[in-house]
C-alpha cells in the first residue's frame, strides 16, 4: 500500500537540516582558518563533514549517523574551545582535526556504494521448467511376422482378438440306460431312412452317442435287423 509523504514531516526535516549545517559549517571553518589553512581551503572541512551527515542521514545506518554526528560535534567542541581561550592549538588538535575529512571522505564513499547496492534491482529469477513425466506405455507384443522374417519358418498368420468376458464351459456326462440308448437309435434310425433311403451308419451312431466301433455294430444290428448279439 502506498502512503502519501506528510509535507510537514519533510520540511521540518529540511529545516532541521539546513540550519544545523549553517550553524556547524561556519565553527568548522574557523577551525581550519585558526589551524592555518587559507580561506579557499579552510570551505572543504565543513563540506566534507557535512557532506558525511547529510549521506549518513540520507540512507540511515546507526553506526554512520553516530560517527558523522561524532565528528561534526569533535569540531564544534574544538573550535568553540579555542574561541573561548580555553584550549590552544596544540600537535594532538591538530592530528585529530586532519583525520577528520580523511574519516568523513571514507564513510560518504562507503554509504553511496552500499546504496548503489541496495537499490540496484535484482535480476528476476528464471522459473525452473516444468518437467512432465511421460506415462510409458507397455511394448506391444511382438508380431507373428517378425517372427517369419527372423527364423524364416512359413506360419500361418491368425488375427485374434482377446475375450472381452471369460467364460467357461461345463460338460455334463449324461449316462444313458440301455432302454433309452435303444430308443434314441431307433428314432436316428428313423431319420437316417428318411433322409437318406438306408438304414443309419456305425459311424453316425458311434459319433452320437460315443460308442466303440464295437458296440455301435451291435447297437445298429439290434436296431436294424431287430435281434441282439
Amino acid at each position: 500500500m502506498t502512503t502519501t509523504p506528510d509535507p510537514m514531516r519533510t520540511w521540518l526535516t529540511r529545516l532541521s537540516l539546513a540550519a544545523g549545517i549553517a550553524f556547524t559549517a561556519t565553527a568548522e571553518y574557523d577551525l581550519a582558518r585558526v589551524l592555518g589553512a587559507g580561506p579557499f581551503i579552510a570551505v572543504m572541512l565543513p563540506v566534507a563533514i557535512d557532506a558525511y551527515v547529510v549521506a549518513a542521514l540520507r540512507w540511515f545506518r546507526a553506526l554512520d549517523v553516530t560517527l558523522s554526528l561524532a565528528l561534526m560535534s569533535a569540531a564544534q567542541v574544538a573550535a568553540h574551545a579555542l574561541d573561548a581561550d580555553v584550549i590552544a592549538v596544540t600537535f594532538e588538535l591538530v592530528v585529530v582535526v586532519s583525520l577528520l575529512v580523511p574519516v568523513a571522505l571514507w564513510r560518504t564513499h562507503a554509504l553511496a556504494r552500499g546504496e548503489e547496492t541496495a537499490t540496484t534491482p535484482r535480476p528476476s529469477s528464471t522459473p525452473l521448467p516444468v518437467v512432465i513425466s511421460a506415462v510409458t506405455r507397455p511394448s506391444p507384443a511382438p508380431f507373428v511376422w517378425d517372427d517369419y522374417v527372423t527364423t524364416g519358418v512359413t506360419a500361418k498368420v491368425t488375427a485374434s482378438l482377446p475375450a472381452a468376458i471369460t467364460r467357461q464351459v461345463v460338460t455334463e456326462v449324461v449316462t444313458l440306460t440301455p432302454a433309452e440308448l435303444r430308443k434314441r437309435a431307433l428314432k436316428l434310425n428313423r431319420e437316417a431312412v428318411t433322409e437318406t433311403g438306408r438304414p443309419v451308419t456305425i459311424d453316425r451312431l458311434r459319433s452320437k452317442f460315443d460308442l466303440s466301433r464295437r458296440d455301435a455294430a451291435e447297437l445298429r444290428r439290434e436296431i436294424v435287423e431287430g435281434k441282439r448279439s
